[in-house]
């Protein structure tokens, strides 16, 4: 029994699900929030709720009761945690656990820690004297998106047992419907949780500059309560009222995104873009700000990476677009499901799960 633990069910379910369906030889245990526990179920042989408050940036009780989880789990059991939040409320709970476990974390993104706020360095500071004495006795392997995160992370909590990296969670070209065309007024669209730093604002700033009835934008994303980056209600109640831009609240992008041409990214730092790899893979032009977990879409067509927020440099790119007759990509499709595909993924988590048995 392979263990997966996420501080959020919706981790273990969206590309995670994917990868285990891969994996036919081993069975899985979701450790998790069960919010959308009749979901959840279809994929994972066996479900725990770990009751962790969503909307709390640090719920403390939230340890003990994965400390009671982990004990009651089989001895040198394997398991998965995903996100370096959930990493770290693991880390704690396994130094109190009885049980000795075979641990790899999945770091998909540095997210508000590494942020560059004054309290986020101060509470940086603050905890590395915890990552430093515990991470090497908590986690064999960890897993990045990328190599920057690798390097900055490893420096940060001295990390020296396996790190290994692994472009993206993966992903499985036959559950997405495939644009075929695109449309003659442009439908552009970013979608993002909704949290300081995935560009928001600036985006909206676009949308208002751009004077073209043949250009529409929507926005897509919710609040993400738990983090202290989110946007708030009334942040939201703005943007619902905004007439630049549509808002579309949470939307399925396995079956809505070929209904869009362009997708931005204005993140400040990613792990991995999923939502820029789903969308080149359907046939959207793809703008992103550069960063660590953006810049490989340079080695695709129809992208464009751009080094600043520079908002007349994107609506130029925006209007360039509208002008030429864009065509869809098929070599795009290919190099993904060669070098990005959840079998692919999954192969490679397998590969670090039998070295664990």
């Amino acid at each position: 029994m392979i263990n997966y633990i996420a501080h959020w069910d919706r981790i273990l379910i969206q590309s995670r699900s994917e990868i285990i369906n891969e994996l036919q030889e081993h069975d899985f245990r979701a450790i998790c929030p069960l919010e959308d526990s009749s979901k959840i179920k279809d994929y994972y042989s066996e479900c725990i709720d770990w009751k962790i408050s969503k909307t709390k940036f640090f719920d403390f009780k939230a340890i003990f009761k994965l400390k009671r989880i982990l004990n009651n789990l089989e001895e040198n059991s394997v398991v998965h945690v995903f996100t370096l939040k959930s990493g770290f409320f693991f880390m704690i709970a396994a130094y109190f656990s009885k049980n000795k476990l075979n641990s790899t974390l999945s770091i998909t993104g540095l997210g508000y820690l590494f942020s560059n706020r004054l309290n986020t360095k101060l509470i940086k500071s603050f905890l590395r004297p915890i990552f430093i004495k515990l991470v090497n006795k908590t986690f064999r392997n960890i897993i990045y998106q990328n190599s920057f995160d690798k390097n900055l992370f490893n420096q940060y909590s001295k990390f020296t047992n396996n790190s290994y990296l692994i472009e993206s969670s993966g992903l499985k070209g036959s559950q997405y419907m495939l644009k075929e065309n695109f449309n003659k007024k442009l439908r552009v669209i970013l979608a993002a949780r909704f949290l300081e730093d995935k560009g928001i604002k600036e985006y909206i700033n676009l949308a208002s500059m751009v004077n073209s009835t043949d250009i529409k934008f929507y926005l897509a994303g919710e609040l993400d309560e738990g983090n202290p980056k989110s946007l708030t209600y009334k942040d939201l109640e703005n943007i619902k009222k905004n007439k630049f831009v549509e808002y579309l609240g949470f939307v399925d992008l396995k079956k809505e995104l070929k209904n869009y041409d362009v997708l931005i990214s204005l993140s400040n730092h990613e792990g991995f873009s999923r939502v820029l790899l789903e969308a080149i893979y359907v046939g959207l032009y793809c703008i992103a700000f550069k960063n660590s977990g953006t810049e490989f879409i340079e080695d695709f067509q129809n992208t464009k990476i751009v080094d600043s927020k520079n908002l007349d440099i994107i609506n130029n790119e925006i209007i360039e677009i509208l002008n030429n007759n864009q065509k869809i990509s098929l070599k795009n499709r290919e190099i993904i499901n060669e070098k990005y595909s959840t079998k692919n993924i999954a192969i490679s988590f397998d590969k670090i799960y039998k070295m664990e048995f």
